[in-house]
This record gives structure tokens, C-alpha cells and sequence, in this order.
């Protein structure tokens, strides 16, 4: 499976407390700065599945930006496309955990993402045509998450979201109908729906999100529940369910809604069901938030190199 994954990459500087965290209090604690991003956590994600993935990544003069190249070449990512810039080419996520490894607030820094869209105006063709898949960060930019969606439906690709903090996917919705599969948590799809989705039952939640699904058009859904499992329903063959999730020890819950994304992502792309590709989405979310890094442990390398 060939993969061309479109977005950026960010350094995540993670706070966690010793003891309960207070709000409003100074936390004694730990601090690690990690490699992240949804795009490049995606990247790398399905790199160590078995996907070859091509990631042009934005490079500046940064020096935390050399670790980030040569962690995505370790993990097998296709970087060769990258796009130099002066200064900084990466974003910055700042965070803060509590005691049960939840996040309790963030702030977010993105990149000037100019250098990347005209990129994508000289070699976006070239690219999109040589991939199996087209994985967007539609947060990037409006420009950046239409003109992959235009060249994905010309070239006969099929292209899924990665849903950041919502600012395109709710000024642009329409975008989501031209996605394969649309894949977000509960609390994205209220947004986008406008509805309480997180105090839903299991059940209540299955019977809206098809509905929204229907009304709008789009191929298939899936929304993640965290806790509670997810819900997905499949439009084009009207099937749909609920899939729980996966007990374990939850260390840091950073990437693992990426792991969730890029597992279920592959599992479409090699022609698995939407039920599936929600299992397979939970096995790997699973693995991810049993470790402080936000990208899949490299013991899962190969889950999809044979069918």
C-alpha cells in the first residue's frame, strides 16, 4: 500500500503531575518533549504497519527539526519531497496531563504552511497519482485540504481527513462527503453536527451518527468514543454498529486517536470492512496510550503486510 500523507509535523512539550493535578495551582512534575503532529504521527504510524508512506515534510533551520526528519526515515517514511523553509518548519503543541494521563489543556502553534501549498501546485499531481491512498490534515489550509480532495476525485483516488481543531472541515463541510470514510471522535462530530454526541448511549449515538451520515451524503463514518468504544456506520452497503474499545493501562493518551485513524485507514485502503477497520483502529489506539510517545510502538511493525 502506498500512502501520501499531506500535513505537518510539530514538536509536543508534555507536562505530567506527580500527584492530582490542580487547575489553577502550580504542579510539580515532569516535563518531555516529544515528536508529534497528527500528520506526522499518522506517517509514522502506518509506516511501522508495513504502508510504504510518502510524508513531504516543511524542514527548517530548527535543529529539533533534524530529529523529527531522521525519526520518520527510521520509521520507514518516504521524505525525499520535503519542502525547506527558512526558520521554523514545524508547529509547537504545548500540554497538560492530569494524574490519569488525560489531557487537561493545550495550546497549539502551527507553522506558515505557504511553502507546503506551493508544493502541492507543482508536484501535488505527481504525487497523488503515484499513491494508493491520500491521507489530508485538513487544519492545514483551506487551499491545502480542496485542492487534495480535487486531485484525489480526478485521479480516482480515494482521500480521508485528519481532523485537527475543525476551523476548515466547519467552514468547508462539504469537503467531509468527498472523503472514503469520514473518521473523528464524538467530540468533533458534535461540532460538525451540532449535537451533545458524548452524552449519547452507545445505541443513541449508532442511530444519530448514521442519520447525519445519510443526510449529508457521505460513503461511510466512523466516530470514536474514547472509553466508550466507537460508533461507524456504512452508508453505501447500509450497515452499521458499534465496536467497544480495549482495556489497558493508560500511560499518556497523546496519538491515540492518530493510531485509531491510520490503523482503520489501512485496513480500507487493503479493502477490509468499516467494522474491521474499527478493530484493527482499537487494537492499535490500545498500544499507543500504553506509552508516552504519540506514534505506534514498533513492535506492531506488520499487522498489514499480508492480507
Amino acid at each position: 500500500m502506498n500512502i501520501l500523507v499531506i500535513g505537518v509535523s510539530f514538536s509536543d512539550i508534555k507536562g505530567f503531575p506527580f500527584g492530582t493535578y490542580d487547575p489553577i495551582g502550580t504542579n510539580h512534575g515532569r516535563v518531555s518533549i516529544t515528536h508529534g503532529g497528527v500528520a506526522r504521527n499518522v506517517a509514522e504510524d502506518m509506516a511501522v504497519l508495513g504502508a510504504q508512506v510518502r510524508f513531504p515534510l516543511m524542514l527548517g533551520t530548527d535543529p529539533i527539526e533534524t530529529g523529527i526528519r531522521q525519526a520518520l526515515e527510521m520509521a520507514g517514511v518516504d521524505v525525499s519531497d520535503e519542502v525547506r523553509v527558512k526558520g521554523t518548519g514545524s508547529g509547537l503543541w504545548l500540554a497538560v496531563f492530569n494524574e490519569k494521563g488525560e489531557l487537561a489543556g493545550s495550546v497549539s502553534q502551527m507553522p506558515e504552511v505557504a511553502p507546503l501549498e506551493e508544493m502541492l501546485r507543482e508536484k501535488g499531481e505527481r504525487l497523488v497519482s503515484e499513491a494508493d491512498a491520500v491521507v489530508v490534515e485538513f487544519d492545514t489550509s483551506p487551499f491545502i485540504a480542496s485542492y487534495c480532495c480535487e486531485l484525489a476525485q480526478k485521479l480516482g483516488k480515494p482521500v480521508y481527513a485528519i481532523v485537527g481543531n475543525m476551523s476548515v472541515m466547519l467552514a468547508l463541510p462539504e469537503l467531509v462527503a468527498k472523503t472514503r470514510c469520514a473518521i473523528m471522535n464524538e467530540i468533533e462530530a458534535g461540532k460538525l453536527f451540532d449535537a451533545d454526541i458524548c452524552g449519547m448511549t452507545d445505541e443513541e449515538a449508532l442511530d444519530f451518527v448514521r442519520r447525519q451520515a445519510a443526510q449529508h451524503a457521505y460513503r461511510a463514518i466512523v466516530v470514536t468514543r474514547g472509553p466508550k468504544g466507537s460508533v461507524w456506520a456504512d452508508i453505501e452497503n447500509d450497515v452499521c454498529g458499534i465496536v467497544p474499545r480495549i482495556n489497558c493501562r493508560v500511560v499518556d493518551t497523546t496519538g491515540a486517536g492518530d493510531a485509531f485513524f491510520s490503523a482503520a485507514v489501512l485496513a480500507l485502503t487493503r479493502g477490509d470492512s468499516v467494522q474491521t477497520a474499527c478493530e484493527k483502529g482499537a487494537l492499535l489506539a490500545s498500544r499507543v496510550i500504553q506509552t508516552e510517545q504519540s506514534a505506534c510502538p514498533a513492535d506492531c511493525a506488520g499487522m498489514f503486510r499480508s492480507k
